[in-house]
């Protein structure tokens, strides 16, 4: 990997954000040139906590600006894009729902685009989610073949419009495009408190109660991904494009960890004390039940998890400790 890494032209969209944090230090450790695309560079962000900001170029400017793309991906003779960029808040994309399409459609397509007519783009890998696949109750790990199902937000469906335009453009153009499909990913730099393990850890440090609010019933059982092994499965995926353009890829645990299991592991790790997390959600029927089946990865691309949850936990829990007098002066 680090060879093939070496000297490449990488854009990062959404780069200031949690994943694309800790995929701009992957490349940049690898001797890659980094190139961060974001319409905004949030406070305390990883990026900025851990001083990455400082060895890459960052463009303030959006995804659906097709010309803002095009003259900045020939200046920088940009060969690699890693699209990430997205509007990622599950509740907020109900809110606002054109935002939500436009910014994760429309801005995937103009994106793919200004790859089509560009001399020096060569390949793309495209974050897309295991949102794909719908609201899932069966207790079965979840293929690349399986279709997407109804959902109960507008980000899901975003991202099955996004998947599906970044596989066809690969078919139909000839471009190396592939699809990481990924689940719930947890980690250090994550301010999305929102999402149950730093809304978790937010909490302990915090010396608030153990609430995780209305999102969940806490019956949901779900396939949690260490960051540091997304990054390593965009490096997986791009490196192997020339192989594999147009395919989709899932990329979690291959098991399913109950989210009150999940909490209450924070809170003995964090002092020794199992608190009982508190969530008010309507009770479901039926448990929500996702996780994601790895084979294809596995063989194609010799990606594997390599965190285990109980040591991912364990060191997201201590960054965020380490950093927490400047994290709670910002939120």
């Amino acid at each position: 990997m680090s060879i093939f890494w070496q000297g490449k032209n990488c854009l990062v969209t959404g780069g200031a954000g949690f994943g694309g944090g800790h995929l701009c230090e992957r490349l940049l450790q690898l001797g890659a040139r980094v190139f961060v695309l974001d319409r905004v560079l949030p406070q305390c962000s990883y990026l900025q906590i851990q001083g990455i900001d400082r060895h890459l170029q960052v463009w303030v400017g959006d995804i659906r600006d097709s010309d803002f793309l095009r003259l900045n991906l020939s200046r920088f003779a940009v060969d690699t894009i890693f699209h990430l960029a997205a509007q990622p808040i599950v509740p907020s994309s109900n809110v606002l729902p054109m935002e939500t399409l436009s910014v994760n459609a429309m801005g995937t397509y103009t994106l793919l685009e200004a790859m089509r007519r560009s001399d020096t783009v060569e390949r793309m890998v495209f974050a897309s989610s295991g949102a794909y696949y719908g609201m899932t109750t069966d207790d079965r790990a979840l293929q690349e073949s399986d279709p997407p199902l109804e959902a109960s937000n507008i980000y899901a469906a975003s991202k099955v419009a996004s998947d599906c335009v970044a596989r066809t453009y690969a078919k139909v153009y000839g471009l190396q495009v592939g699809v990481c499909r990924f689940m719930n990913t947890y980690g250090p730099g994550d301010t999305n408190f929102s999402r149950l393990v730093p809304r978790a850890i937010f909490n302990l440090l915090a010396g608030r109660g153990y609430d995780f609010g209305a999102r969940d019933d806490g019956s949901s059982r779900l396939d949690f991904l260490h960051v540091g092994d997304m990054a390593d499965a965009y490096l997986r995926l791009g490196e192997s494009l020339e192989n594999h353009s147009g395919k989709a890829f899932n990329f979690g645990t291959g098991t399913a960890t109950s989210i009150t299991e999940v909490a209450e592991r924070l809170s003995i790790l964090f002092d020794g004390e199992r608190r009982t997390p508190l969530f008010h959600g309507a009770p479901r029927e039926k448990a929500a039940i996702k996780y994601l089946e790895i084979e294809r990865a596995r063989v194609d691309l010799g990606w594997r998890p390599m965190t285990p949850l109980e040591d991912g936990l364990c060191s997201t829990l201590h960054w965020y400790a380490e950093n927490w007098e400047t994290l709670r002066h910002a939120f």
